[in-house]
């Protein structure tokens, strides 16, 4: 007599799962202590608009004894953020050894000088109001400059008060939308009022008269500001040492015959 044994459904299941898992178990180890430490970091490449060397990016990245599996990307692009001149970073692991780099510069927007020292040195501002850098340089001398706020010299890195990023951002907005008008501003001072808030005084690179502006900068009040000096300079009013188109009207001071 033969004598046939039949295996139950339920235990080939098991014994098909057990094995899975025993399978993706040793997969979890083999990786986790044989194959990713072997995995060096073996190419890095770097896209940005920033002027970095080959030493300057692996002394900002710092990931000596890092592998490719271990490295994280999001403490990476931390690190490199806390750079004053760097607005944005992003890291992409490229598997099995490359690790992609871009990074995304912060633009000077104006200049302001400290008021700790008898010669205030100037630190040159973005159009999130981060000190990016200290002291003048080709690119930055034809910025306008930011006058009226007493600050003690920042560190790089460190950003205006609050108050002011209304101010920062019309410029932002006005130099990307009309460079030309932009680049006639020569000195933007803020003056506080009695109460609260704050005035501009505008000084514009082309006229040597100033003008007062209510604190928000557009391209159109910037462009009506223009208008105004223009008829002035020719001299149709008399003298004029400033003018003043706050709430819509315009009016200016004579210059005092002697």
């Amino acid at each position: 007599m033969t004598i046939v044994r039949r295996r139950k459904p339920g235990r080939l299941v098991s014994i098909i799962i057990v094995t899975g898992l025993m399978i993706v178990l040793a997969a979890q180890l083999s990786w986790i202590y044989w194959i990713s430490p072997q995995m060096a970091i073996r190419r890095i490449t770097l896209e940005s608009d920033l002027k970095v060397t080959d030493g300057q990016l692996l002394e900002m990245i710092s990931i000596q004894g890092e592998t490719w599996a271990s490295l994280d990307e999001g403490l990476l692009e931390e690190r490199l953020e806390s750079y004053p001149v760097i607005r944005r970073a992003q890291v992409i692991k490229v598997f099995p050894d490359t690790v992609k780099v871009f990074l995304y510069r912060r633009h000077p927007l104006v200049v302001a000088f400290s008021d700790s020292a008898e010669v205030g040195r100037p630190a040159v501002f973005d159009n999130e109001g981060y000190a990016l850098q200290i002291g003048l340089d080709s690119n930055s001398v034809n910025l306008p400059i930011l006058s009226g706020p007493k600050f003690s010299e920042p560190d790089l890195g460190a950003r205006l008060p609050d108050d002011f990023m209304g101010v920062l951002k019309g410029l932002d907005t006005l130099r990307n939308e009309d460079p030309t008008l932009f680049a006639l501003i020569s000195e933007i001072e803020i003056i506080p009022r009695v109460n609260e808030g704050f005035d501009l005084k505008l000084y514009m690179n082309h006229v040597p008269i100033p003008i007062l502006i209510d604190r928000q900068v557009t391209v159109e009040s910037i462009r009506q500001a223009i208008l105004v000096l223009d008829v002035l300079s020719t001299g149709s009013a008399g003298g004029v040492d400033e003018a003043d188109m706050r709430g819509g009207h315009v009016v200016f001071h004579r210059t005092e015959e002697s």
